[in-house]
């Protein structure tokens, strides 16, 4: 099948934290909180750009920018669902500059004993930004678990 043709492609991970839901919504929700981890390798994010209203047509916007200060990269979205603490849904505007379409990124939040089981399903994607996102999601998941276990 040729790429023009292919299916949009998704990032689906799960990982486990140990640090019950609360915390870990609670870390997806706390603009201070996202201000330290959101950030992929190789970026940070400025605490003054994240707003979060937790609520269904609430925003969650931050700017991503390069270590290097060279790129600012607006991360614009509506909280599409929200149920604590098990669920985030967020629908992202494009981020055209990095080549990214429209996304809807939900995060559902699971107990597992005193952790929780979080699952990370984003997209779609083109095949090469799918392995970019990955890439970066792998990153913000080390980011997290590294905040939940200080």
């Amino acid at each position: 099948m040729s790429d023009s043709t292919r299916a949009p492609a998704e990032v689906r991970i799960t990982h486990v934290f140990d640090a019950p839901p609360e915390a870990v919504f609670a870390a997806w929700t706390d603009p201070d909180q996202v201000a330290k981890w959101w950030a992929p390798d190789g970026y940070e994010i400025p605490p003054e750009s994240v707003e979060i209203e937790p609520r269904v047509g609430g925003r969650f916007d931050l700017v991503m920018v390069e270590s290097s200060g060279t790129g600012r990269f607006p991360y614009r979205s509506e909280i599409i669902e929200i149920s604590e603490p098990e669920l985030i849904v967020l629908g992202a505007e494009a981020i055209l500059e990095a080549g990214i379409e429209e996304t809807v990124t939900r995060v559902v939040f699971e107990a597992d004993g005193g952790r929780t089981r979080m699952t990370i399903t984003s997209g779609p994607y083109t095949d090469e930004i799918r392995r970019n996102a990955e890439a970066g999601w792998v990153d913000l998941i080390a980011n997290l678990e590294k905040l939940l276990a200080a």
